[in-house]
């Protein structure tokens, strides 16, 4: 019997959650926008089912990748900052951190991976939602009601500064992280 989350290791599970869902949620609103303002739009992709969705998926996957982009900009004063709070000792133990074999593979590697993929996902989200947020903006300039208007930009205003928030916490956790792999590994 196959295993169904073997479908879902690191190999895809990264470009889903760094790529794909955030380049799905920057791209949605304006998406609906297009579609609600030119209903030939709406006709065209209903015709053309399989090219739709391929040219919506290169739309998404182009999107991801300036999302995550703008993340690994704002991951660079994420560093800037790290760095004014430890009198540099976070950019010197990144370099160092890169510079090193390990013989053993700790488990803190894998920790750090994994804190990794969460803030490119956080830096991700919150950007899309920006961009989900200009979406709407346009929604409502072609009729979508006020009261949704306001739901909607208030959900996308707080996922972004969660996103904010979480990676400036996240990014803390993996300075620490690769601060404390850099120091003994015990291998018992």
């Amino acid at each position: 019997m196959p295993n169904f989350f073997s479908a879902f290791t690191t190999d895809v599970f990264r470009p889903l959650a760094t790529l794909l869902i955030p380049g799905a949620i920057g791209v949605s609103t304006w998406l609906i926008a297009l579609i609600w303002q030119y209903p030939s739009l709406k006709q065209l992709a209903g015709k053309n089912h399989s090219e739709t969705t391929f040219v919506l998926f290169l739309a998404i996957v182009f999107a991801g990748m300036v999302y995550e982009d703008f993340g690994a900009r704002w991951e660079v004063q994420l560093d800037r900052w790290a760095d004014f709070r430890t009198g540099n000792k976070h950019t010197e133990n990144w370099w160092r951190y890169l510079q090193t074999v390990f013989q053993k593979d700790p488990i803190g590697r894998r920790y750090a991976r994994t804190l990794v993929l969460r803030l490119k996902f956080e830096l991700g989200v919150a950007f899309s939602m920006l961009s989900a947020a200009l979406g709407i903006i346009w929604l409502a300039a072609i009729g979508l009601k006020c009261s949704a208007v306001v739901t909607s930009e208030s959900a996308c205003l707080l996922f972004a500064v969660w996103g904010m928030i979480e990676a400036k916490e996240t990014h803390k956790l993996l300075s620490k992280t690769r601060a404390a792999l850099l120091g003994n590994i015990n291998v018992i």
